[in-house]
């Protein structure tokens, strides 16, 4: 609960920035500064995967020497990266903008002056993997999550000030959400300090270099192809739509992407445990943790399919919203697909197989790439959003392959089929309200029963107690 509150606060912090963003700078300029930060996010991969790699190691640490010598080295090591990650940036971010993303000739130049400060970002990203991987090692989650909101707050929140203030240049917006960055990463580093706890002066060690490389390696590799193929929409729909089309794709890209934040929150907390358990009883833990996460994320998809469109005329307007519910539809339909496969991509590289994943990357970036620019083309965001969900649904099927879980997500998503589906159809037709609402909380209701009916014994047992306390009559009593 600690990890899915962390992730709720920066989501409701964003609901209320888009609008005023949309309002204050436009909906061209709003799509250069989001290609802006979906070029920087690519350079998060500069962290060699050591964060995952320190998380898996300090897990296993009982020393707090040991755990000292991994993190400074992992700290120097990812340092040293995202330099070299900032000025690859530097240089790669001006060919970009001058030459491939479709952006408005008054707007080119103040997208180039940027580029420093994006550059400059990308070392802090890199920090902030090394610092998260240590607190997610400690299962210091509450430490996590009160960094990160900060920083993400700072994020969203101080370049819309400098607008506010009068300073609504791209550069000026990006220099912001440096600062903002910035205090997330202090935040981090003085809640890491506390948690890890330092011991004397930083103390990195050779011997640790290996170990970190070689698990981080590959780690690093799957870094470098995950936001890849995450980013190869908005950069294609920049480059051949423009910069209008890139915000009507990710204002609903990033809004769904909030209904992944419960398997990320569960993974999260799971896998240190992983890391610690063996044999049948991790094989155990993730079974019920794949049913669980499928039964527990469904009415959630339900839901957010059938509100999509109301929702999006009330916060953005009927015209975009037009624009944005079908590529919302698409794209919840694959989190409902791809959302259990959080728990055995935690499983793979907890067991020591960080390899298995980024192997399969590498063999579908190529088709990938293919089906986007094929979909982009005929059915222009749309197309995008469907082949992202292709992407997502290979992905949730080779996981479960590779972790032997296949017949488990098969059975709990075969039960879960019929209410999201027909959500969906209700969704993508236009029917009468006083038809709508009844149909939609029938299938609503549907999509409860079936998830409480997949749910685990022991967790419905404990729902079941939950229920009984809370209607105890000594319950309120303090």
């Amino acid at each position: 609960m600690i990890n899915l509150s962390g992730l709720l606060v920066p989501t409701i912090v964003g609901l209320v920035t888009v609008p005023w963003y949309l309002r204050l700078i436009g909906e061209v300029r709003y799509g250069v500064l989001l290609l802006a930060f979906t070029l920087l996010g690519y350079f998060g991969a500069f962290d060699l995967g050591l964060g995952r790699a320190v998380a898996q190691r300090i897990a296993r640490q009982e020393d707090r020497a040991e755990r000292n010598r991994t993190f400074w080295t992992a700290f120097i090591l990812s340092a040293g990266m995202g330099v070299l990650g900032g000025i690859i940036l530097y240089f790669l971010g001006h060919w970009l903008f001058a030459e491939i993303f479709q952006i408005p000739a008054a707007l080119r130049g103040e997208a180039q002056k940027a580029i420093p400060w994006l550059a400059a970002i990308v070392p802090l990203i890199a920090l902030i993997s090394v610092l998260a991987g240590t607190l997610e090692a400690r299962q210091a989650f509450l430490s996590l999550n009160v960094s990160q909101i900060i920083g993400v707050i700072g994020l969203q929140t101080f370049p819309l000030l400098s607008v506010v203030l009068g300073h609504g240049s791209i550069a000026t917006l990006v220099a912001a959400a440096l600062a903002g960055r910035l205090l997330g990463v202090l935040v981090m580093f003085w809640l890491t300090a506390l948690r890890l706890p330092f011991l004397g002066w930083p103390q990195p060690q050779r011997s640790e270099i290996g170990p970190l490389l070689r698990f981080g390696g590959w780690v690093s590799v799957s870094g470098a192809v995950i936001p890849l193929l995450t980013i190869l929409d908005r950069i294609l729909i920049g480059a051949r739509l423009g910069a209008a089309a890139v915000t009507a794709y990710t204002v609903p890209f990033n809004l769904t992407q909030r209904l992944t934040y419960l398997p990320y929150a569960l993974s999260t907390t799971l896998f240190p445990r992983f890391s610690q358990a063996q044999g049948e009883d991790a094989k155990r833990l993730l079974r019920q943790a794949v049913i669980a996460l499928t039964a527990i994320q469904t009415p959630f998809i339900v839901l957010a399919i059938l509100l999509m469109h109301p929702f999006l005329i009330l916060w953005i307007g009927a015209d975009l919203a037009a624009k944005m519910a079908p590529v919302a539809i698409i794209l919840l339909l694959g989190i409902w697909i791809n959302g259990p496969a959080y728990i055995p991509y935690a499983y793979m590289p907890a067991q020591g197989r960080p390899d298995l994943m980024t192997k399969f990357y590498l063999t579908e970036l190529v088709p990938f790439l293919l089906i986007l620019w094929a979909l982009i083309a005929w059915l222009g965001i749309v197309g995008a959003a469907l082949a992202w969900a292709i992407r997502s649904s290979a992905d949730a099927i080779f996981c479960f392959v590779a972790t032997g879980t296949t017949k488990t997500y098969g059975r709990a998503i075969s039960l879960t089929l019929i209410p999201v589906i027909a959500a969906a159809l209700i969704a993508s037709v236009a029917l009468p309200a006083s038809l709508v609402i009844p149909m939609g909380g029938a299938i609503l209701a549907v999509s409860l029963g079936t998830s409480y009916y997949l749910l685990p014994v022991a967790l419905r047992v404990r729902m079941t107690f939950w229920r009984k306390s809370a209607l105890s009559p000594h319950s309120s009593e303090w």
